[in-house]
């Protein structure tokens, strides 16, 4: 019974509105298929983005592509939250979408780094087994802490969305530093390597047709 109580609280203080009457599960019906159209949109925007990524356009390419899979992933997070809330109005279900939330931003992220950074295996190899291991540990840990509050007192759960909170910011600039320094290390490698394309280039020319060469 204080499990159920504490977590419809929790349910209005997130989301502000409850489905009891037929206009507002319309309105969440509506926003679930609203959203899944620009979740699928997106989608495709990024496969676009990947398919035109030359050399001389990657850092264009990588902001917008950035922005569009985390967008991808809070799409997909109110999609999955509309539609179960819509069919079966089970708050066990938001720690589901939450966690779905968490396992796409993350393998999108990885996929960022995957499709742009792709010389450098080893760091998107890295990545990819942090952002895996990152999206079943956070969801986890969430679920706990919410159980321990409701048997213990409320003061555990603010102390964890404290503790979400930097996490998320810790992320943050570990993310953007990281993006910095492999953005770098990207430039400064597709700068040798046509280098080298290009002398290779020059050599062959030189043997081929000394006269244009010189």
């Amino acid at each position: 019974m204080i499990f159920g109580h504490w977590a419809e609280a929790v349910h209005h203080l997130f989301f502000f509105f409850h489905f009891s009457n037929f206009n507002e599960r319309f309105l969440s019906f509506f926003l679930f298929f609203f959203l899944s159209f620009l979740s699928f949109f997106s989608f495709f925007f990024i496969l676009f983005f990947f398919f035109l990524s030359l050399p001389f356009f990657q850092v264009l390419f990588f902001f917008f592509s950035f922005f569009f899979f985390v967008f991808y992933s809070f799409s997909l997070f109110f999609f999955l939250f509309f539609f179960f809330s819509f069919f079966l109005y089970s708050f066990f279900f938001f720690f589901l979408s939450f966690y779905f939330f968490f396992f796409f931003l993350f393998f999108s992220i990885f996929c960022l780094f995957s499709f742009f950074f792709f010389p450098f295996f080893f760091f998107s190899f890295f990545f990819f087994f942090f952002s895996f291991f990152s999206s079943f540990f956070l969801p986890s840990v969430f679920f706990s802490f919410f159980i321990f509050s409701h048997f213990f007192f409320l003061p555990f759960f603010l102390l964890f969305f404290f503790f979400l909170f930097f996490s998320f910011l810790s992320f943050f600039f570990l993310f953007f530093f990281f993006s910095i320094f492999l953005f770098y290390f990207h430039l400064y490698s597709s700068i040798l390597f046509i280098s080298i394309y290009l002398s290779i280039y020059l050599s062959i020319l030189d043997i081929l047709f000394p006269s244009v060469a010189t």
